[in-house]
């Protein structure tokens, strides 16, 4: 039996709604709000079947569903903007599918994308018996060339002689002019009758008997009870019921997709598991506890820079004056488990390579280079040889290079910590080395070649290895150096920097790179009117 039911809503931002996530939930479909920076996506059973109106005045993106609704929030952004019209309507059971579209479409397209809408049409068929249509609909018009036009306008309220009034307050007397009638409740009604009549000219076409009214019965003078429209109340039971199997069927790919990780995980654990000893392997349960992730090339490689990320905030944190004392013990600790797995897969690394590699020379590579040749070689399940395993260890090194420069260029500061912890680091572990002849560092630079001779073959090559990492440690270092200089000395090209401490370059860095991008020259009080009355350098989408 064809019933009668159509209901009108708005979607606003005062009631806490989302045009995005409103299109996303009645279409089925996965859209990005640009604003909050996030997808939305709704499962459902049975997809919809949706599609878009668009009138003449339209620009063609105004059918893209996405930027359709990321563009009517961008326009109207008030915290109690209305950003659609909304109607939920039952469609005729007696029709067939095919007859029922092309009735909601013909409506549609006549009552209001012909008036200025853009409508977004979701036909919802998840049970057979209720099939009904969700539509969304702008509130704004378009302009001639495709842009937003105005809802309203203000007509100042004039005295007899056409001078503006003020109210008591001293404010200009106006009041506010609507250039659509599409808020008027005498159009809801005009909707709401023209559904009614197209319903039922569609019935006496095919001979139906059945027709509806938007009218209540006692209106239309009929002493009888009217049947209830099945929502979401009716079906309660149903909807708990298919829920709960949404929510089970989640838990289960949850599950699959972490087993899938762990046999990843273990996948690449195990390429190398051969060359551990038993103590080793206990030691790398432990590690992978304290770590929480698998210890393997690939893992520990995301930790780092995961560590890495979080140590650049926390420092930049306590350069201006932040308590971070205790994330900086977590990151140590961290930090300090990670040395101990790099330690320990450094050295399977090593014996891994000397077995699949014999020809290669360690002399002439470094421990991180080795470890991306292993990678290689368990990712592409190839031992390389002669000149294709030349030219791996050339591009392997240029990767290296490139990555290492962006990471102490894109964050100087905790780059600049982290060069001052290497240097600590291999100079304690060459004063060690050189003390066993009673040599140190300082004598080191004053002496030639030939002065190291009573030291074994394996302290020459510790000592030379050190000097290596020396030498590159000051000469990274003196990027830094450069780069904070460069900078700062184009944004105050009358500042003395010389006896500035690292921590106020970094201070003064950080504040220009962020409000002044393009390095304009500025004098020092700017940093203070900056951190007194900072600008407005994003706007909230842009965040």
């Amino acid at each position: 039996m064809a019933i009668f039911h159509m209901s009108f809503s708005n979607i606003s931002a005062g009631k806490g709604r989302s045009a995005i996530a409103s299109a996303a939930y009645r279409s089925g479909e996965k859209l990005f709000d640009d604003k909050e920076g996030r997808h939305y996506f709704y499962a459902r059973s049975v997809m919809p079947e949706r599609f878009i109106l668009t009138p003449k005045n339209a620009p063609a993106w105004a059918s893209n569903r996405e930027q359709l609704w990321n563009e009517v929030e961008k326009k109207d952004r008030k915290s109690n903007s209305r950003y659609a019209k909304e109607f939920n309507v039952a469609l005729p059971i007696e029709l067939s599918e095919d007859e029922q579209k092309t009735l909601l479409t013909k409506y549609v397209q006549e009552n209001f994308v012909d008036q200025g809408m853009v409508a977004d049409v979701a036909i919802h068929r998840d049970h057979p018996d209720n099939p009904h249509a969700h539509v969304m609909l702008t509130n704004r018009p378009f302009n001639p060339d495709g842009t937003w036009g105005q809802k309203t306008k203000t007509k100042y309220i004039l005295d007899s002689h056409g001078n503006k009034t003020k109210t008591p307050a001293g404010n200009v007397r106006n009041r506010k002019i609507w250039l659509v009638d599409w808020d008027k409740k005498e159009k809801i009604t005009e909707w709401r009758h023209n559904w009614a009549a197209s319903v039922n000219q569609a019935l006496e076409q095919k001979s139906i008997p059945d027709r509806i009214s938007e009218k209540s019965f006692v209106e239309q003078g009929i002493a009888d009870t009217p049947m209830q429209h099945e929502g979401i109340n009716s079906k309660r039971h149903e909807r708990k019921a298919f829920n709960q199997q949404v929510k089970n069927y989640r838990k289960s790919q949850a599950g699959y997709k972490n087993m899938q990780e762990k046999v990843v995980n273990q996948g690449h654990l195990d390429s190398l598991s051969k060359h551990f000893s038993f103590n080793e392997k206990k030691v790398v349960k432990e590690l992978s506890h304290e770590l929480k992730t698998y210890i393997s090339l690939e893992s520990l490689d995301d930790k780092r820079r995961m560590l890495f990320n979080w140590k650049n905030s926390t420092l930049i944190k306590h350069a201006v004056g932040e308590d971070v004392t205790k994330q900086l013990l977590t990151i140590n600790q961290q930090e300090s488990s990670l040395k101990k797995a790099d330690e320990l897969l450094n050295k399977v690394v090593d014996r891994t390579t000397k077995k699949l590699y014999p020809e290669l020379d360690f002399e002439q590579t470094t421990a991180a280079e080795r470890r991306e040749l292993i990678k290689e070689t368990n990712s592409e399940q190839t031992i390389f040889k002669g000149s294709e395993l030349n030219e791996r260890l050339m591009n392997i090194r240029d990767d290296l290079l490139v990555r290492q420069l962006l990471t102490f260029t894109k964050r100087p500061y905790v780059g600049w910590k982290l060069l001052m912890q290497q240097e600590k680091e291999v100079k304690i572990e060459l004063k060690y080395t050189l003390m066993i002849h009673d040599d140190s560092l300082e004598s080191l630079e004053h002496v030639d070649q030939g002065l190291l001779e009573k030291y074994s073959p394996t302290e020459q090559q510790k000592i030379t290895r050190a000097v290596k990492d020396l030498r590159a440690i000051m000469a990274v270092k003196q990027v830094i150096k450069t780069q904070y200089h460069e900078v700062l000395k184009r944004a105050f090209p009358k500042g003395d920097l010389d006896g500035l401490p690292l921590i106020k370059q970094e201070q003064a860095y950080t504040a220009v790179m962020y409000y002044d991008p393009v390095l304009k020259p500025c004098q020092a009080e700017t940093i203070e009117q900056w951190q007194a009355n900072p600008p407005q350098v994003f706007s909230p989408q842009e965040h």
